[in-house]
């Protein structure tokens, strides 16, 4: 039976919030590495590179939520997964594909720059081995994760369908999960680049679950927030706590004050992730209260495109810091945030022409909808 759900544009204004963290990181890690630690610049680069750190945990909560959303109250059946295969290989596969090729080869021109010979021998064998761990550049772990997420969707929506006590304590059986994997890792396998394995986000894929089964009762609970704002405003405190901790231990850190746990590091960063996207998530359903139009394209328009931006966008940092004028202070500062604004609207340029003039844009950026011709909005999830 095919079952439509209605379509939620809170889930695009979450996204939209999540790329604008996703490039506070990546175009504050400069300022990061080249700045004096001792100077004021140096806290506030510090800040949006390790505050923003909700961008990855929260694409793959959304995503785990709007899939539950829209299976959990399905009829299970082989058709209704070789839909859902084939989207996924077309709009998330290739795409990552094309773009794992794309970084591949500029990563080996960039080699050959500084001295590292390419051998067309090796090539294919290291860009498989790269294509296979998400590794042919430092964002592509994430469509890797999800592919692999993809993977377990079947088994696990069948258990959340099937027995009771997996959706009601979904989330602390994510927690479990996810922490009996960083110590297992930690104590046996020692997998360095734990990033790329799934199980590294089963907390933020089991809350997501959780809230997509869920969701009438908790958007109720937050839509009447006169009633419920005490434990609104606590996830919010949680939140505001939890980022003043991860930021601190790593500020210390970085600047060699103090030194902590791996552990630590694990719990800050976890719950830091967690929080924010539990707060994030209610934050983008109030806002449907708000009469700001304007502001709610602006993020809907972001949202839409918010995968190929992911997958674009480093490109553009890329090039931009090759081309950091000379100077020191002011200059440095300046180009930084003139990076960050450049990246951001080149990005959002090349997708949306893609997905408006290029024929088959799907192939480069995924599934997105038009603007010039004919707009798709309201489209009510039943894929």
């Amino acid at each position: 039976m095919k079952v439509n759900r209605k379509h939620l544009d809170e889930i695009q204004f979450a996204r939209a919030i999540a790329i604008f963290a996703v490039l506070a990181v990546h175009a504050s890690s400069t300022g990061v590495g080249f700045t004096e630690h001792s100077s004021p610049a140096f806290s506030i680069y510090a800040f949006f590179n390790y505050a923003g750190k909700l961008g990855t945990p929260t694409f793959i909560f959304l995503s785990s939520f709007i899939l539950f959303y829209t299976y959990y109250h399905r009829e299970l059946t082989m058709e209704l997964f070789r839909k859902f295969y084939k989207k996924r290989m077309l709009y998330i596969l290739v795409p990552y594909l094309v773009f794992s090729i794309f970084y591949f080869g500029i990563a080996s021109y960039m080699n050959t720059k500084v001295g590292v010979p390419f051998v067309p021998a090796e090539a294919l064998p290291d860009f498989l081995r790269d294509f296979f761990t998400g590794d042919a550049y430092f964002h592509l772990y994430f469509v890797f994760v999800s592919v692999q997420l993809y993977l377990m969707f079947p088994l696990i929506l069948y258990l959340f369908q099937k027995f009771a006590f997996m959706r009601r304590f979904a989330i602390p059986i994510g927690i479990l999960v996810q922490w009996a994997w960083v110590f297992a890792n930690s104590e046996i396998f020692q997998v360095a680049n734990k990033g790329s394995v799934s199980l590294s986000y089963f907390m933020f894929y089991f809350f997501g679950a959780f809230l997509g089964v869920y969701y009438e009762k908790i958007a109720g609970w937050i839509f009447n927030w006169r009633k419920s704002w005490p434990g609104l405003a606590a996830v919010f405190a949680a939140y505001l706590s939890m980022v003043c901790l991860y930021v601190g231990i790593n500020y210390l850190t970085l600047t060699g004050q103090a030194s902590f746990s791996t552990m630590l590091h694990e719990f800050a960063w976890s719950t830091h992730a967690f929080t924010a996207a539990a707060t994030l998530f209610i934050f983008v359903h109030l806002m449907r209260l708000w009469k700001l139009p304007r502001l709610k394209n602006f993020l809907t328009e972001i949202g839409t495109v918010s995968f190929g931006f992911y997958l674009i966008h480093p490109l553009f940092l890329l090039i931009l810091r090759q081309m950091l004028p000379s100077g020191e202070g002011l200059i440095f500062h300046s180009w930084q945030l003139a990076t960050m604004a450049i990246t951001f609207f080149a990005s959002w340029f090349i997708v949306r022409l893609f997905f408006d003039f290029v024929p088959h844009s799907w192939i480069v950026f995924g599934k997105g909808n038009k603007i010039f011709g004919h707009v798709k909005t309201g489209k009510a999830y039943d894929n």
